[in-house]
């Protein structure tokens, strides 16, 4: 939501990227990094790490299918060329470009490179754009402010509140945009489809996959199937459900 930044817009940006690095992909560190590890009642952790283990399981069985050795991996031009156009052409500019290995030297650093994408074009996605809405309210979170922020010392009262929020207009608009964000794309393809929709589900009509593949992509599902029942179970002991990462709400991609 940038609605409040203006023509700041590329600073903020900036300041952003200048910070931003590979290790921030790889949730598993994340969490560690920020010492939440043992914090209780964290259910977006706790999803997020559940998806995360499942996905890579599934990557490296589908490695071990593709590259018998980690040799195999550092002979395969394919992979090696696209780490390198990935700093080349998409961190170029980035410090260090931005941490992203220029080259894949065995099955390992694969095996977490392509569950990072994967994760985070799925689950970390899902986890933070279909909830704007829910958390757009303005006065808990406006998208900019009629008055600077209030001094460290300055008595705030409602009436500074009142006068710092934005207008109706711009509340309204925030609103919208934070609706239209957090809406599936009726093109969505999701990790549980409902059979009821008689779809094929992530295998799809024109994959060209071998019999051990399709048996991976299956485990995948039913991975999928045991995250959501944990979900499940989880949340009828709560007051206010968490299903945000259920992986029948979990796209498998991010549509653009």
């Amino acid at each position: 939501m940038f609605i409040g930044v203006g023509d700041q817009t590329r600073e903020v940006f900036e300041n952003y990227f200048n910070e931003f690095c590979y290790e921030e992909l790889l949730f598993p560190k994340s969490i560690e990094d920020r010492e939440v590890q043992n914090v209780p009642g964290y259910y977006h952790r706790d999803d997020m790490l559940a998806s995360w283990r499942v996905i890579e399981a599934y990557v490296k069985e589908m490695v071990d299918l593709t590259y018998p050795t980690s040799e195999d991996v550092v002979k395969d031009e394919e992979i090696q060329n696209f780490a390198r156009d990935i700093v080349e052409q998409g961190f170029r500019r980035f410090k260090n470009n931005a941490g992203f290995p220029r080259s894949i030297p065995d099955k390992e650093k694969l095996c977490e490179y392509l569950t990072a994408i994967i994760f985070n074009f799925s689950f970390y996605h899902a986890s933070v754009n279909f909830q704007t809405f829910k958390y757009s309210f303005t006065p808990n979170v406006p998208t900019c402010m009629v008055r600077p922020p209030p001094a460290q010392n300055e008595v705030i009262t409602m009436d500074r509140i009142l006068d710092s929020l934005p207008v109706g207009e711009i509340a309204f608009l925030s609103y919208n945009v934070a609706y239209n964000l957090g809406q599936y794309s009726p093109i969505e393809r999701f990790f549980l489809e409902d059979s009821a929709e008689d779809k094929l589900g992530i295998i799809g009509e024109n994959m060209a996959v071998a019999p051990e593949q399709e048996a991976c992509i299956r485990r995948l599902i039913e991975g999928m199937r045991g995250l959501k029942q944990k979900i499940d179970d989880r949340n009828k002991g709560l007051k206010f459900k968490y299903d945000v990462l259920s992986p029948s709400n979990v796209p498998i991609t991010t549509q653009t």
